[in-house]
């Protein structure tokens, strides 16, 4: 479903109307018949068109705060080892360092070669590129790290120059510099609001804005600024999980699937006919064109509104077949084509209007990667990284998530779209309690096993479609989480903290590397920024990350300006020089 959200008043204070409009927008979204609409199939193949000027952005968002002490980790011997081991307790948080070098223990845990899944022998440590850049002294990791066990699909992204990590990345205002000596006494405008709170720190993250109330999110801001790269009528932004605040824009509202990517007809209408609308519709094709003075559309669309002809066909010179089917639908168009004086009436029936134009396309995008047998040609390369008996079901939602983002971007062709956003989410991270299980399939390492092998099987379809180089795929959470824990047990967790990892992946990315600046792991000290916790102040901000993507996308200087209006406030601008001073020259532009 496709729902314009309308903002003018004050979003500093809740207000009912806003309140029901996103939560109709979910639900209308998941599961309604606003979004039960048709796969009106076109003609055409996605397979023999170019990549062009095509780019997609895929937000990958790890709901509950996401422990990223335990994904990016030092290794070996090194003075930020020793400070990770002592604050993570042996036995309750810390990762042995044992533990990087391991062989999977059966064949449903077994990673995906090029040709088979193999259960031999394999490490998560990596060898970043920029060794000693990312530290915060001399020698404080050694160049020495891994990643958690259950990320090794992305080590091997990260090894293959497809993948890096960016390291301390959090909120932060900018007018006044943050350090555990005067965090205490700082104004409170000079500080990102509820810092520890999951749904502040979801928003601010997602509008990179924490000293405005919210509008838009960074996401929707560059959908609104670049609207003109698309031609269809399929909003740029696509979300496969729900309404979220990064895609929140004035023009250009999220259209939203779940993730088992099926769009299906208004009912009724068939006939028993081939194509959904084949009892009703002389063309099922044409899409509807919901132009109130009945103007014809292009060669592609037809208007509900078009006049009646004499004769003994009421329905004559339009699209509609003289049937009972015909005059129902014809009725139904009808009225979401005409105007209303009520911006209410006209918002509320923009929802339908949209979900209908936009129905077809996205069923026939789809239809590009669809097999006669109902499975589709994308589910090879899930298959491959989630082997039998790993997870049940076999494919978790999140890698069903990617994989509907992936078939999205195969049918590209049917959608008339050189820029698309799309925003999928796994949640559970939350990990106040028995964060480490010891077990693959629970816990912290379920989480990251999962999005580690949804993303790398994203890539392998993205290399086979030849997409690759056009796709940026990055991770975001509401926050990091303390690094010592909560308890000394096994039922031990982690709680809410601030700077935390990232990791950024496509064709574009300079790989291989650890960016920005690995955080001083003294708790009680250092960056630390009140206790003892071990909740790190943010070395790099959001907005300096999300400038760069902005530009690779598409944005200039000044929309990046309008997208981020406090970028400047911590980066003079995007020049090679200052991404290499900064350690955040992370992207191919070009």
């Amino acid at each position: 479903m496709n729902l314009l959200l309308r903002r003018t008043e004050d979003r500093s204070k809740p207000n009912r109307r806003d309140f029901m409009l996103q939560s109709s927008a979910a639900s209308l979204g998941l599961t309604s018949i606003v979004n039960s609409l048709a796969q009106m199939k076109l003609i055409g193949s996605a397979a023999a068109q170019g990549a062009g000027d095509y780019k997609a952005l895929v937000c990958f968002f790890n709901n509950g705060g996401s422990d990223a002490n335990n994904i990016l980790i030092p290794a070996g011997s090194s003075p930020a080892r020793t400070a990770y081991s002592n604050a993570r307790g042996v036995g309750v948080l810390e990762i042995p360092d044992s533990s990087f070098d391991f062989t999977p223990a059966n064949a449903a845990n077994g990673y995906w070669t090029g040709s088979a899944n193999s259960t031999a022998q394999v490490s998560s440590r990596i060898t970043p590129i920029n060794g000693g850049v990312y530290d915060p002294s001399v020698n404080y990791t050694n160049n020495n790290m891994a990643l958690h066990p259950g990320a090794y699909p992305l080590k091997t992204m990260f090894a293959d120059g497809d993948l890096s990590f960016i390291a301390n990345v959090g909120t932060l205002v900018g007018t006044q510099a943050v350090t555990r000596a005067n965090f205490n006494t700082l104004p409170s405008a000079a500080k990102p609001p509820q810092l520890f709170s999951h749904s502040d720190q979801q928003v601010q993250w997602q509008s990179s804005l924490p000293d405005q109330p919210f509008s838009r999110g960074w996401g929707g801001k560059i959908a609104d600024l670049l609207s003109g790269f698309n031609t269809g009528d399929l909003s740029m932004s696509v979300s496969i999980a729900g309404v979220n605040s990064f895609q929140v824009s004035y023009g250009q509202p999220a259209y939203f699937m779940n993730s088992a990517g099926s769009v299906s007809a208004l009912t009724g209408f068939t006939g028993g006919l081939t194509g959904s609308y084949g009892g009703a519709l002389r063309n099922p094709a044409l899409q509807p064109d919901y132009n109130p003075m009945g103007v014809p559309g292009s060669s592609t669309k037809y208007t509900p509104l078009a006049a009646l002809r004499s004769g003994a066909d009421p329905l004559a010179g339009t699209n509609y077949q003289h049937t009972s089917a015909g005059w129902r639908l014809r009725a139904i168009e009808q009225i979401m084509s005409m105007q209303h004086a009520s911006l209410f009436d006209e918002g509320y029936i923009g929802a339908p209007e949209s979900a209908r134009v936009t129905e077809g396309l996205v069923g026939n995008a789809l239809a590009q990667t669809l097999n006669p047998d109902g499975s589709n040609t994308m589910d090879v390369h899930w298959n491959n990284w989630f082997p039998n008996g790993l997870f049940n079901p076999r494919i978790p939602d999140v890698a069903n998530q990617m994989k509907v983002v992936a078939r999205m971007i195969a049918g590209r062709s049917q959608l008339s779209n050189t820029r698309q956003i799309f925003f999928v989410q796994l949640g559970g991270w939350d990990t106040h309690t028995s964060q480490i299980t010891g077990s693959t399939i629970t816990g912290q390492y379920a989480l990251i096993n999962q999005m580690s092998r949804a993303v790398r099987a994203f890539k392998d379809a993205m290399v086979t479609l030849g997409m690759w180089n056009n796709v940026l795929c990055f991770s975001a959470s509401d926050f990091n989480r303390t690094l010592t824990p909560n308890k000394s047990d096994a039922t031990a967790g982690s709680d809410h903290a601030w700077g935390s990892h990232m990791w950024i992946a496509g064709g574009s990315v300079k790989g291989g590397k650890i960016c920005g600046k690995f955080p001083d792991l003294t708790i009680n000290g250092g960056i630390d920024c009140t206790g003892n916790r071990g909740r790190w102040i943010p070395s790099t901000s959001t907005d300096q990350v999300f400038a760069s993507v902005a530009k690779w996308f598409g944005c200039n200087d000044s929309q990046i300006g309008t997208v981020l209006p406090n970028f400047t406030r911590f980066q003079a601008d995007l020049s090679p020089t200052t991404l290499a001073n900064k350690n955040l020259d992370f992207l191919n532009f070009s």
